[in-house]
């Protein structure tokens, strides 16, 4: 088989160097001509409302796009407070400008203050960043200076440095008592406890228990804390050895 001549070589050698320097100038040359367009300065929105940075980027031939939110105390909500590219930057028509807008005020949880004393309710909503409002005074079944009763539920996300109303316990309106703890206790000294609070001894039923006194308190109605009028009964449950001995 014949070698190819010198003269092949170098027309191949040739046909490549040519190849080479046409790519070159294809991407050095031609494609930028192509590629090239109308450049614009890129406006500057900083500060801006959020609708307003839109319109001025899109009438500019740019496309604004609101990539994240966050807090900045310096702007209020909805102001751009960073652009990318920066304002003044020369840039292609239809460049993306990506736009930070600020979310307003820091957002915080609402803690639950129910069953609170009023001190310690005023100590959690300082540590949680919001401010006591209005403290209003009403009747409950819960403990004197106890919270009953809080503007926004647990859990809630409220603006940092919202003003929280609460509602504290006076007690329960006159005429009204708890009811004591009987479990345990013989009916005599039940009896002697419900008279001292001006209360009294009502229906009586009895089971049987082969280890605890006759006569012993398993249960009672209403329960322990139930606010209840004065003179009213408190039905209990007391044991006994064997049927019939209810003495």
């Amino acid at each position: 088989m014949k070698k190819p001549s010198k003269k092949f070589w170098k027309i191949l050698l040739a046909f490549f160097i040519g190849f080479v320097a046409f790519l070159v100038v294809l991407d050095d040359v031609i494609f930028p001509l192509y590629v090239s367009g109308k450049e614009e300065a890129v406006p500057n929105v900083v500060g801006k409302n959020k609708d307003e940075a839109i319109r001025i980027l899109t009438n500019a031939g740019l496309s604004p796009i609101v990539e994240t939110s966050r807090f900045d105390d310096k702007y209020q909500k909805d102001q751009v407070i960073y652009q990318k590219p920066n304002a003044n930057t020369v840039v292609k028509v239809n460049r993306r400008v990506y736009l930070t807008v600020s979310g307003g005020e820091p957002m915080v949880k609402m803690p639950s203050l129910i069953t609170k004393s009023f001190r310690e309710a005023q100590l959690t909503l300082a540590r949680t960043g919001l401010n006591l409002g209005k403290v209003d005074s009403v009747e409950s079944e819960f403990p004197i200076n106890t919270i009953v009763e809080q503007q926004y539920f647990e859990g809630k996300e409220i603006a940092k440095g919202t003003i929280v109303n609460l509602k504290v316990s006076v007690g329960p309106k006159v005429g009204m008592i708890r009811v004591p703890n009987l479990l345990g206790k013989s009916l005599v000294e039940a009896d002697g406890i419900l008279r001292s609070l001006s209360l009294k001894v009502g229906n009586k039923t009895f089971i049987n228990s082969p280890t605890l006194l006759p006569n012993t308190i398993v249960d009672q109605q209403p329960a322990e804390n139930s606010l209840v009028s004065l003179g009213d009964s408190v039905n209990v449950v007391l044991t006994q050895t064997k049927f019939g001995d209810k003495r």
